[in-house]
């Protein structure tokens, strides 16, 4: 296969392949390639909101401190490749090419998700490589996703819990906690992430399964300072800083923290505090309240169920800028009005758009429900929106926000 073939073919599958009620399908899998998941050191995450800014910490702070470590994270981002990763460098096309063509004889039948054929491949390479760690993000859910097929790992993450992909996992926080708490194993050490809402589930699965629990001491960390452009906050005695902004960094700086020290104590493996501190002053995910530019002020943001815009409208609240214009998109798969009813409350204007995935939601409908909450809004075409919002922020001493899904900031990404 070239790439162009290979890509096909994994566009081949469906996102969410036939309905799973057990992990029998991508079990048969792994084992006709060999049971290349046997081979990795894995750390597991789930949760619905923070998991990949906590995945991006520790991959950045075990890279510093000289571990090769792969990394599958969802949805990608700029392209496919994204997703796969060893020490933050994109699978390359050639070996892509390779494992597929290893995949493909045994991935048989349309039943098979994109999602399984990407974790296969995945799986293969960081075997392949020998890699020291697997940081393992959940796709969606816990008990019944995919990466659950591994059996006992290092320690397991869990980040914040809200209401999403409700379809699958239920419509109350308690339902939906059961499912990420699904990724809890005997006698592993789990990390909890602070102020989470599914934190009483996940400490009585974890008390069930004799897991050791490790939870951030909020009296031990003095919050310093949280914006835009990062944060500072003293925990246990030293002082750290993210170039990442908004508070909600600051709970995810400390989950990676608390996943560090496990792996120190319980495992004894060589961190660094100058590797932690690096790489939280480092790191970026793109798409989670990035700064595009600066003058004037450009931020974008993937954030797209209620908590997630919900972090960036506190943000926007609080960061002495008077005047915001938005650039929204969602897709059919979110609620638009619950998106609407936090953006009007900070947004001076809204430029509405789609077309920018084949399930956006129609700019209309989404100008209607802006509109219900009596907040400025108009439809544009999505190539002229940026350029639109620049001239008005620079007009009105105001600044932008590009947000309410991944699949339109993975579009900006693109355009650059």
């Amino acid at each position: 296969m070239n790439y162009e073939e290979a890509m096909q073919w994994i566009q081949g599958f469906s996102k969410s392949g036939s309905p799973v009620k057990n992990l029998d399908r991508i079990a048969d899998l792994l084992n006709a390639l060999g049971n290349p998941q046997e081979k990795l050191t894995c750390i597991h995450i789930a949760g619905t909101n923070g998991k990949g800014s906590v995945s991006e910490y520790l991959i950045n702070i075990l890279k510093n401190a000289g571990y090769q470590t792969g990394s599958l994270t969802s949805p990608y981002i700029k392209h496919y490749r994204d997703r796969i990763r060893i020490n933050s460098q994109d699978i390359p096309e050639n070996i892509l090419c390779e494992l597929c063509e290893k995949v493909a004889p045994v991935a048989t039948g349309a039943d098979y998700s994109q999602f399984e054929i990407t974790m296969a491949i995945a799986f293969l390479y960081f075997a392949q490589e020998k890699t020291d760690f697997v940081i393992l993000e959940t796709g969606i859910g816990g008990l019944l996703d995919a990466t659950n097929i591994i059996k006992k790992p290092l320690v397991s993450v869990l980040t914040s819990v809200s209401k999403d992909h409700m379809q699958i996992l239920g419509t109350s926080i308690e339902e939906i906690a059961m499912h990420k708490a699904g990724i809890i194993k005997n006698n592993c050490p789990v990390v909890i992430s602070p102020n989470n809402k599914a934190e009483k589930i996940f400490c009585q699965t974890a008390k069930e399964k004799h897991c050791e629990i490790f939870i951030p001491n909020e009296s031990l960390c003095d919050r310093k300072e949280s914006g835009i452009e990062g944060c500072r906050f003293n925990y246990k005695n030293n002082l750290y800083q993210t170039k990442m902004g908004g508070n909600h960094q600051i709970d995810n700086a400390l989950t990676a923290l608390e996943t560090v020290h496990v792996l120190r104590e319980n495992y004894y493996y060589c961190i660094s505090e100058e590797a932690v501190k690096k790489a939280l002053a480092e790191t970026v995910v793109a798409g989670r309240i990035q700064v595009l530019q600066t003058n004037p002020l450009v931020i974008l943001d993937g954030g797209h169920n209620a908590d997630g815009i919900g972090v960036l409208t506190d943000l926007l609240s609080e960061s002495g800028i008077d005047s915001w214009i938005g650039i929204c998109g969602m897709t059919n798969t979110k609620d638009a009005n619950v998106a609407a009813f936090q953006l009007a409350l900070v947004l001076s204007k809204v430029l509405c758009v789609d077309g920018f995935s084949g399930i956006s939601i129609p700019k209309e409908d989404l100008q209607k429900a802006f509109i219900q909450q009596h907040a400025l809004a108009n439809t544009i075409e999505l190539e002229q929106a940026l350029p639109y919002a620049l001239k008005w922020a620079k007009g009105s001493h105001g600044a932008v926000v590009i947000c309410g899904s991944l699949y339109l900031a993975s579009w900006f990404l693109n355009q650059e």
